[in-house]
């Protein structure tokens, strides 16, 4: 059954590649992540990108998330370095913990590309949703990301990245972590 659904989800990514500004997969032995963002256009504020993926891992956990961000470049006083904010809906069924919740979590990210090698990037994330915006079996949800990437071609990018991906449990208290680790990923753009 999750693998019905899994293969679902792939259909519906490779069919929206054709459409999309960007698809993203990263792997590791025990996850696969999917992403499809695509641009919304430029506002005074910057960029604006709505995404959507799903996170699968191999204990059967399960998280959907639909976001937008507004990002930029900071310019002048910080060559290289571009920052973005927003903020993503996401519902999750967790086990081995055994609970489903959903959150909406804020958060942003900074990516730093030396002046001399524009194709070598290194990008952090953050996101938080506290438990007034925390919904179901869960009283928080963060997620940390870090990873450093590599354009092969301008349509083509490689990463490796570490990501931690945690609820803390209503009821128990202690923390429910749908992901903590490596993993390798493509990104291509369309």
């Amino acid at each position: 059954m999750f693998l019905r659904s899994l293969f679902s989800v792939s259909l519906l990514a490779i069919s929206a590649s054709a459409y999309a500004d960007s698809v993203d997969i990263n792997l590791r032995d025990t996850s696969a992540q999917f992403q499809y963002k695509a641009g919304m256009g430029g506002t005074n504020m910057g960029k604006a990108e709505l995404g959507m993926g799903v996170l699968y891992t191999q204990q059967n956990s399960l998280m959907g998330e639909m976001g937008i961000m507004v990002k930029d470049d900071l310019g002048g006083n910080a060559p290289g370095v571009s920052v973005g904010v927003g903020m993503k809906l996401l519902t999750a069924k967790v086990r081995p913990a055994n609970f489903s919740a959903s959150a909406l979590a804020l958060g942003g990210m900074v990516r730093y590309s030396p002046p001399a090698e524009r194709r070598l990037g290194v990008v952090g994330e953050f996101y938080l949703s506290p438990n007034i915006i925390t919904f179901g079996g869960a009283d928080r949800f963060w997620q940390t990301g870090a990873r450093v990437e590599y354009e092969i071609i301008p349509q083509a990018s490689v990463y490796l990245g570490y990501r931690n991906v945690s609820f803390n449990q209503k009821n128990t208290g202690l923390n429910a972590i749908i992901d903590d680790g490596f993993h390798v990923g493509v990104r291509m753009s369309f």
